[in-house]
């Protein structure tokens, strides 16, 4: 841990420079949370299909999760929040005539429940 985890409008999928996304985060976040580059794991999905309101169409959009340790303080997960929407704003671009919607949630998750196995 960290996980990111990024859900994306498929129309998306040739605007969005994950790959960018992926090595700015690993690189700038660490040091907001004092985490080890190391730690830090990324992974995309495209979502086929969403609706937001009763008819707005038009919106595609960039769901990112930021999960961390417990043990942070809030305005160093705001800060966090923050940090990943500019970085997001850098690497993704909208798909002209649609609006473009990007949310942030970082969250903490309780390290007593954590466990993770590596070979």
């Amino acid at each position: 841990m960290p996980f990111v985890i990024v859900e994306y409008s498929e129309r998306l999928a040739d605007t969005f420079d994950r790959r960018a996304f992926a090595r700015e985060v690993h690189a700038v976040a660490p040091g907001l949370i004092n985490a080890p580059v190391e730690a830090f794991k990324s992974r995309f999905r495209r979502i086929e299909e969403s609706f937001f309101a009763v008819t707005d169409e038009d919106i595609d959009a960039v769901f990112i999760e930021v999960a961390i340790g417990s043990g942070r303080t809030p305005q160093a997960v705001e800060r966090l929040s923050e940090t990943v929407l500019e970085i997001a704003r850098k690497h993704v671009t909208g798909v002209e005539g649609r609006r473009l919607h990007i949310s942030v949630e970082s969250r903490e998750m309780e390290r007593d429940f954590f466990r993770s196995h590596k070979e």
